[in-house]
């Protein structure tokens, strides 16, 4: 390994030369909170509290010279000599603003170089954050009465490129402008000492492959980075050949644009179908450790290629297309929080897209998972953690020895976690839902039975529900908690129910009968002039939608 360490300081850093930071490099993302240390420190410095200031290693590949200058790409520590950068910019603005020319003149040397062609060159250029050089070139183009004129915000919005990239870089600007515009002029100026006396190791490879071996050296505890971005890293160090990283890069940035705040679940997730990194968790390693221990660096280019396809099917599972299955029982699993499923489905949308599972069975095992939740989460009230072994074991099964067998397998272990109809009825008989009890007040009360008046609905009707509807309790809930049960519940047209407000149950079932709806409507067939009691309705209900509707294997 071929490379160059030294101590050094922030004034031979930035000086004479030109640090590249591609698109593919972490987005900045530091925050008010790393602002402020980073302030605070070179405080303690300027009051003579501490003697300096250090800021670690940074790791930069030499690229030669471009016209004159060094040109190195920022392989680690983008984020601190971004900061410094802006940090610079915001006390050249307030050097310009207070007429301190000749301080704005000794400071520029550190935001821009000329090369042999007489041109100024930013000396640091983040190809993604394009804000952070029209911030450069206008604080040295524009006249001295001009930003005397404009608020720290007025300049910020007339430098900004892209909201959506550079908002962290504005935010840091002004942060640092607003703190320096409270000070003095000679504490500036020992600010910006104190800052271009910086110290830090400089390390310098002159190949690409020694760049990403240091870097994943020096970030090995993960402690600062992602597991997404080390392993970015370990798959450019490792891909071969060279030349396909550019393209490589332009891979990681699409899953990294498709994904956007989903990335790290989907690598966990990833992890979960694909090496079964539950058993790998259990030894204490982490989603990026598990992907490098079952890789060991071969086969790269196969890793990323599955990335890219498995974080297309993740999408279609985030976002699924309107109507249809997929779209309905997704939803489900997305508005019940139920993301422990996820692994599974990659699987099986895999093996489908692979023409390995059927379409016939695919649909099955959907339609089983929905009504598995249903039985298990939504009434049964079951942690669902208790679940994921289970999941996570057939997700990587399924994703690695695919068999029709292993599909029943996987039916069969979840069938065992299910209720019996006793336990089952007797989860049944909590839900309920009224403005009047406090148990039955939460609205998860309330989403609950509306799943499951929507569920027997659709069973008894075999047809969606396309009108406005809303929870009817057939005898008031205000005279009896138990009349706040789901057997006292139905769905009925909006319009109807307003009809039924303070009305006895004799006069609503001539109400009931007019609906389009056959809840009701099989309820004034059932009980028009015979006695109601909720209770006996409830159970009823249980065994309909346990036998008939979720089809659950009585044991």
């Amino acid at each position: 390994m071929g490379f160059e360490a030294k101590e050094k300081a922030v004034d031979k850093l930035l000086n004479d030369a030109i640090y590249y930071i591609p698109r593919n490099q972490r987005r900045y993302v530091w925050n008010s909170a790393n602002w402020t240390d980073i302030y605070d420190d070179i405080l303690l410095v300027v009051d003579k509290i501490a003697d300096s200031h250090f800021i670690g290693s940074i790791v930069l590949k030499d690229e030669g010279k471009e016209d004159g200058l060094s040109k190195y790409t920022v392989i680690d520590g983008q984020q601190r000599i971004l900061t410094l950068t802006i940090y610079l910019i915001s006390i050249m603005f307030m050097f310009k603003k207070r007429d301190l020319m000749d301080d704005f003149g000794g400071t520029q040397k550190y935001l821009v170089a000329k090369d042999i062609k007489n041109n100024m060159r930013e000396i640091v250029y983040p190809e993604y954050h394009l804000t952070i050089p029209n911030m450069v070139k206008n604080i040295l183009d524009m006249e001295q009465k001009e930003i005397e004129r404009l608020s720290i915000s007025a300049f910020s919005n007339m430098c900004l490129i892209s909201q959506k990239k550079d908002k962290n870089v504005i935010d840091a600007f002004k942060f640092f402008a607003n703190k320096l515009n409270a000070l003095e002029n000679e504490k500036i100026l020992q600010i910006r000492d104190a800052l271009i006396a910086i110290s830090y190791v400089n390390i310098i490879s002159s190949t690409e492959e020694d760049s990403y071996t240091i870097f994943e050296i020096l970030n090995a505890r993960g402690l600062d980075l992602e597991d997404y971005e080390l392993l970015k890293n370990y798959i450019m160090r490792y891909l071969q050949p060279i030349e396909t990283r550019d393209d490589a890069k332009k891979i990681w940035e699409e899953i990294e644009s498709n994904l956007g705040k989903n990335q790290k679940a989907f690598l966990r997730h990833y992890a979960l179908h694909k090496y079964n990194y539950n058993s790998y968790k259990k030894q204490g390693l982490s989603v990026y450790k598990t992907i490098e221990k079952a890789t060991k660096g071969r086969n790269v280019n196969l890793l990323l290629n599955d990335l890219r396809l498995k974080a297309q099917l993740y999408y279609q599972i985030l976002f699924p297309e309107e109507n249809g299955l997929e779209y309905e029982i997704f939803n489900f699993f997305k508005k019940y929080k139920f993301e422990q499923i996820r692994p599974l489905i990659m699987s099986l949308k895999h093996q489908k897209m692979l023409e390995n599972l059927s379409d016939e069975l695919y649909e099955e095992i959907l339609k089983f998972l929905y009504t598995f939740i249903v039985a298990y989460k939504i009434i049964g009230e079951e942690n669902s953690n208790k679940l994921s072994d289970t999941i996570y074991k057939y997700a990587s099964l399924i994703e690695n020895d695919y068999s029709d067998s292993k599909i029943q397998e996987c039916i069969k272990a979840l069938n065992e976690k299910l209720p019996t109809l006793d336990s089952f009825t007797n989860s049944f008989k909590n839900l309920g839902w009224s403005n009047h009890w406090g148990r039955y007040k939460d609205s998860k009360n309330k989403e609950r039975c509306q799943l499951v008046l929507e569920m027997i609905e659709k069973y008894i009707s075999n047809r969606e529900i396309n009108i406005p509807v809303t929870i009817e309790h057939i005898l008031p809930d205000c005279e009896n908690i138990e009349n706040a049960q789901i057997g006292n519940l139905f769905y009925l047209e909006k319009s109807l129910n307003e009809q039924c407000a303070d009305k006895k149950l004799e006069e609503k079932i001539e109400i009931y009968e007019k609906s389009s709806l056959m809840a009701p409507v099989g309820f004034t067939k059932r009980y028009k002039n015979k006695d109601f009691k909720p209770q006996s309705r409830t159970d009823f209900l249980a065994r309909l939608i346990y036998n008939n509707v979720l089809r659950i294997d009585n044991k």
